[in-house]
């Protein structure tokens, strides 16, 4: 059976990739992201608990980490979702996603801030609302554009945001 660590039979089914994809984007809780800071030879690198609403991630981004001004100076990123390394039968096919994104603050007194709080409450907890109470921390909205999802062996697919595109083939 095609999946994850495993060749496929065939080219694969696209309702079948659009599932497979929903399940691991629901099963990820944090971001990685990569970003350039004015000056810096290498990028930073952070990972961010997230939520997904409104086809963004959110994030909450405290000021005083490394890779928050520069996010917020350039307004993009890469960002990735990786399988567990824990649950990953071939790390060459492992599960992942990764995507071009732009990045936006969003303002603490508009609805898209207070839907997306919420979100982010429900998915990991009182933690939350202890960060959205610290001055330093702010909600970002990070847009996917143009992606890759590898979900194993011949299993590559173009992303359009969070929708699958079209399967990749070599």
């Amino acid at each position: 059976m095609p999946g994850p660590g495993n060749p496929p039979d065939a080219t694969p089914d696209p309702a079948e990739a659009k599932s497979c994809f929903e399940q691991f984007l629901a099963s990820q809780s944090s971001l990685v992201l990569a970003v350039r800071a004015e000056g810096e030879p290498l990028p930073i690198i952070a990972s961010l608990p997230f939520a997904v609403h409104d086809g963004r991630f959110f994030v909450l981004a405290s000021e005083l980490a490394l890779h928050t001004a520069p996010l917020m100076e350039e307004g993009r990123t890469r960002i990735a979702l990786l399988a567990d390394q824990s649950a990953t039968r071939n790390p060459f096919a492992r599960e992942r996603a990764q995507w071009a994104a732009t990045v936006e603050s969003v303002s603490r007194d508009s609805e898209p801030f207070k839907a997306a709080i919420q979100t982010l409450r429900e998915r990991h907890g009182k933690t939350v609302e202890l960060l959205c109470g610290l001055g330093d921390f702010q909600l970002l909205a990070v847009r996917p554009g143009d992606g890759r999802y590898v979900s194993g062996f011949g299993r590559a697919f173009g992303l359009d945001g969070l929708t699958i595109a079209d399967h990749l083939q070599g």
